[in-house]
């Protein structure tokens, strides 16, 4: 369905009943992403998975896009949907989506699973890359930028032998508005370093990582465990930067047993655990 935001409508997917799980994507995706998720766990919790401001179907302004703009979007679309206080898995982006949203409505996090991100801002290395790609999209469309990234989101022998998957992220890529993908690589460029802010999360916290995730590698999610107060670390074997897509039923699973049990207090996932 279609939410009014403000001046802004976003589309949001809710299925199932239980505990409120908030799906927050990538970049550059959109809500189904989470199609593994919203299919298999979909009897355990009542799963929302919006499209961004600027992906998928949700409108996509010609104006400054956020981080905080973000977290207060979904917050925004968590009061329409008369839910107080949810669990927030985000994944890349959506976990610079997921740090800000701790910032600001740190009452509203039932929970946080924080998959294949990181809390520091850009490099100024990085930073000159996402404005050369603003650059590169504004002349050549969202193709150019599409076909540099898609290598970098999998485990190297997954990009190599699952061509459908491959092909299938690519095209929810392609779909993407330039305007969107425009905006949201400002807001990463501009993000600010949420480092200093994790040791004040109290909410239970679930790090989950691909083992050969090329854009945020396992120690950037161990960096994240160690700053924020009692959370846990579970690398997933044979996956990259895309855990809920290259391994699902691990990813899935480690939904399911953190969430029905609170992880706060457990110890770190072992390699062979999942």
């Amino acid at each position: 369905m279609r939410v009014k935001i403000g001046d802004l409508y976003l589309n949001v997917v809710v299925e199932g009943s239980g505990p409120p799980l908030l799906l927050v994507h990538g970049f550059p995706f959109d809500h189904t992403m989470w199609h593994e998720q919203l299919s298999a766990l979909v009897g355990h919790f009542q799963m929302i998975a919006p499209d961004l401001r600027g992906f998928g179907d949700s409108d996509a302004p010609a104006s400054f896009y956020s981080m905080d703009l973000y977290a207060d979007d979904l917050a925004h679309l968590l009061d329409v949907l008369g839910q107080e206080k949810v669990v927030l898995a985000g994944l890349s982006m959506g976990g610079y989506i997921a740090l800000a949203f701790q910032r600001r409505y740190p009452e509203r996090l039932a929970g946080l699973v924080l998959a294949d991100t990181q809390a520091t801002a850009d490099t100024e290395t990085a930073r000159a890359g996402r404005y050369a790609a603003i650059r590169t999209v504004q002349a050549e469309g969202v193709e150019a930028v599409v076909s540099g990234l898609l290598p970098k989101l999998f485990a190297p022998a997954n990009f190599a032998a699952k061509r459908i998957l491959r092909e299938w992220v690519r095209a929810m890529m392609m779909r993407q508005s330039p305007a969107g993908v425009m905006g949201a690589l400002k807001a990463m460029a501009e993000r600010p370093d949420s480092t200093p802010g994790l040791a004040v999360v109290s909410c239970p916290t679930l790090v989950i990582v691909g083992e050969e995730d090329l854009l945020t590698p396992p120690a950037k999610a161990a960096a994240l465990v160690a700053a924020i107060p009692g959370a846990r670390l579970a690398v997933i074997p044979e996956a990259g930067h895309l855990t809920p897509l290259e391994a699902p039923e691990a990813f899935n699973r480690l939904l399911l047993e953190n969430l029905d049990t609170g992880y706060a207090a457990r110890e770190d996932i072992a390699l062979g655990d999942v």
